[in-house]
């Protein structure tokens, strides 16, 4: 049933062939909203301009309403009772999420949407009167409520604490490939263009706020939530000038007594995320020039006296040294009511101040929010990167190697040995299920990041991610640029690398299958070794023998390495630092006879 939904979604984008140049929509959004308590929903006002810059004509334009993922019936609710857990459509009338337009028109005449994945309403189709020619612009105004679910997941409420990671209509990304729709679903994550959004939010005046952006104009509520002894907040006010305020009527005149207004403002972002309680306690700090919003509730011990506030610097230090100087100037991380954590560009949404936890996160703002990649249709490359770079931070800052990866490495190996990976290259909602998505997402692909590490070297790696980063800053990308940096950077044809462990489930087996020593007259010890590989995948490899080490590139099944040394060798040992994805490892080693 799923399947066939995404393909009336995909037949409504009506995807064209794909264009080689690059090109990048031109979007910029004013925003009016309104949070009343009293039944926790979100009035808003939108206006979009949109401008086209494809060499394609245009006569749809495609919206996400990804609030409408969390209530019954959605494509989301449904994948959840495929897979035995039901979540959100056990959800009441005053529980689930919504997303509901009330008005929509394009240059000021009314515009009947469309709903090409009904009953899931995550996809909206708008028509247009007339094509978008290249090079042309449209605006287009929307009136709409939304609440968040009782039920967290990626958003959610909880008393007077909200988590609006979605709740805004969100233009759906024209790329190369058309348009890039999909019903949110449990597997997968989002995608967006590049943007600039001008945000102005009416709620209490208690209410304490982090969001996308910089707060150009009212009162976030930092200074009065300061944690005693810690310095006063950096708004960073100034930052874009003195960009001119579009009012749209929502929100005319003053504020009502006892509520409060702010405007925030962000450049080249592709989404635009808030939380706000009046329970949250401020810390700030920076790392170089970019601000460090934390905010924390009641009882965080682990947040606060300037934990997580450090933590973060310290995760944007090592992700500057990756890649290059972070895009933005803050970023804000936040205690959500959910568990776990969820990236947005300039914030994270977590459920506690872990480093690891931090540092996967934020470097989200790297490989998603900077690098901003297709998280539904390769989420390796943005989820998977995010798992490797926690790791790397770890070995970086005196983790013991063997520990940081021997859990992902047993459950990988185990999966492959038993036939139960697929190609990490899929489409997040094509995995068998949930489990199987996670483990192809980030667990496999941080292993593969590893190998590639390994393969040339680290600071040709580097290299190769700083370029990365320097080509592609600020735009969309797809595997093709990060293998061309790696290709650069390295002076090596790599597509045989990314073909068999992005593409397919080729698997990789080394066995030490003979070693005997004798001694030769001078007194020295020749030993020989015979090297096996089954499996259709290959990795040139490491062998240890006593205190030798050799590197073997062919590719032949089996291999005899002869060495000299001046003592008896006791024993071989294929792979000695344990990096590639190898499905026996026990036959690994092997004593001389």
């Amino acid at each position: 049933m799923l399947s066939l939904l995404m393909l009336q979604i995909a037949t409504a984008a009506q995807a064209a062939p794909q264009d080689t140049a690059y090109f990048a929509q031109g979007v910029e959004y004013t925003i009016e909203a309104s949070l009343d308590e009293s039944n926790s929903v979100l009035s808003g006002r939108a206006e979009l301009h949109y401008t086209n810059n494809s060499p394609r004509r245009i006569d749809t334009l495609f919206f996400h309403l990804h609030l409408n993922a969390f209530r019954p019936n959605s494509a989301w609710a449904r994948r959840d009772a495929e897979m035995g857990t039901p979540r959100f459509n056990d959800l009441g009338p005053d529980e689930y999420a919504f997303e509901r337009w009330k008005s929509i028109t394009v240059d000021g005449r009314e515009v009947t949407p469309l709903w090409p994945g009904a009953p899931d309403s995550t996809v909206a189709a708008v028509p247009l009167h007339s094509p978008l020619e290249p090079g042309a612009a449209t605006t287009v105004r929307i009136d709409w409520d939304a609440r968040v679910s009782t039920l967290p997941r990626r958003q959610g409420r909880r008393g007077r604490h909200y988590d609006f990671a979605q709740w805004y209509p969100k233009i759906a990304t024209f790329d190369r490939d058309g348009w890039e729709v999909q019903p949110l679903m449990p597997q997968g994550e989002f995608y967006g263009e590049f943007a600039t959004f001008d945000v102005t939010i009416d709620l209490a005046d208690d209410q304490v706020i982090g969001a996308t952006g910089v707060p150009v104009s009212g009162d976030p509520g930092w200074s009065r939530a300061r944690a005693a002894g810690t310095p006063e907040p950096v708004l960073q006010r100034d930052y874009y000038g003195s960009p001119p305020a579009r009012p749209l009527g929502l929100l005319d005149g003053l504020p009502a007594a006892g509520r409060k207004r702010v405007r925030w403002y962000a450049r080249d972002v592709h989404h635009f995320a808030w939380s706000t309680s009046p329970d949250y306690t401020y810390e700030g700090g920076n790392y170089e020039d970019v601000a460090i919003h934390v905010l924390y509730q009641p009882g965080d011990d682990e947040w606060a006296h300037g934990v997580a506030v450090n933590r973060e610097a310290s995760a944007l230090a090592f992700l500057d040294t990756v890649f290059g100087d972070f895009a933005w100037p803050q970023i804000t991380n936040l205690h959500r009511v959910e568990g776990g954590g969820t990236e947005f560009p300039m914030m994270t949404m977590n459920g506690s101040a872990g480093q690891s936890l931090i540092v996967h996160e934020t470097s989200h703002n790297y490989t998603m929010g900077i690098l901003a990649n297709n998280e539904w249709k390769q989420g390796w490359l943005d989820e998977g990167f995010a798992s490797f770079l926690a790791s790397w931070y770890a070995e970086r800052h005196g983790g013991d190697p063997v520990e940081i990866w021997s859990r992902s490495m047993r459950t990988i190996r185990e999966m492959d040995a038993a036939g139960e990976s697929q190609p990490i290259s899929l489409p997040s909602a094509a995995f068998r299920d949930f489990d199987t998505y996670n483990r192809m997402t980030y667990t496999k692909p941080s292993l593969i990041y590893r190998m590639l590490r390994d393969l040339l070297g680290e600071d040709v790696f580097h290299d190769g991610l700083r370029l990365y980063y320097r080509r592609n800053r600020l735009r969309h990308v797809r595997e093709e640029e990060f293998r061309a940096a790696m290709e650069a950077a390295s002076g090596r044809d790599l597509r045989w690398f990314f073909q068999q462990w992005i593409h397919t489930t080729a698997t990789l087996d080394y066995a030490v299958t003979a070693a005997s020593a004798k001694q030769l007259p001078d007194g020295k010890w020749e030993t020989t070794v015979q090297i096996t590989r089954s499996g259709d995948a290959w990795m040139p490899v490491h062998v240890r023998i006593g205190d030798e080490m050799q590197l073997l590139e062919s590719r032949d099944r089996s291999q005899t390495v002869t060495v000299r040394t001046a003592t008896r060798p006791d024993r071989v040992v294929v792979d000695p630092d344990d990096i590639l994805i190898d499905t026996d490892p026990v036959n690994n080693s092997r004593g001389v006879r």
